[in-house]
């Protein structure tokens, strides 16, 4: 893999005022709807929308983003990034796995294809959320390995 993503970039995103760019190559690890409070907060009201993928394979390609950090539940850092100039949420990373990036789906160039597969923290969704259109609902944070069907 090159140092530069312009060349070879499957997927683009960036802010509202054009500050900040990201890149990342496929593939995408998971599909996701948060409604965790802190997801809520940094969503503006409903779920956070986000698409896992490698930190190895993301880049920040211009500008540089604000960060704001908070310990999760589990007792983890989770750290946000934004735009410092327009506000818009970009994409979030947690200590407890480095390994990998959540980007919001709303910075994507084109988030058309996006559809979350895993609907996590399910305690904590607002009551008006509709729940007819989940597809793998957990309370809290999925299990790991495959879905069995009794995770909510």
């Amino acid at each position: 893999m090159s140092d530069s993503l312009t060349e070879n970039v499957k997927h683009m995103g960036g802010c509202a005022c054009g500050e900040i760019r990201y890149g990342f190559y496929e593939p995408k690890i998971a599909q996701v709807a948060c409604h965790c409070r802190a997801c809520q907060y940094a969503a503006g009201g409903g779920p956070s929308y986000v698409i896992s993928v490698r930190r190895d394979v993301f880049r920040v390609t211009k500008g540089i983003p604000q960060e704001f950090s908070t310990l999760s539940e589990s007792g983890n850092h989770v750290t946000r990034t934004f735009c410092g100039n327009c506000g818009s949420p970009l994409y979030a990373y947690n200590d407890a796995h480095p390994e990998f990036c959540a980007i919001k789906v709303g910075s994507l160039d084109e988030p058309g294809n996006y559809k979350p597969r895993l609907h996590v923290w399910l305690s904590e969704a607002q009551r008006w959320h509709k729940r007819g259109l989940f597809t793998v609902p957990f309370r809290r944070n999925p299990p790991m390995g495959p879905p069995t069907g009794k995770e909510s």
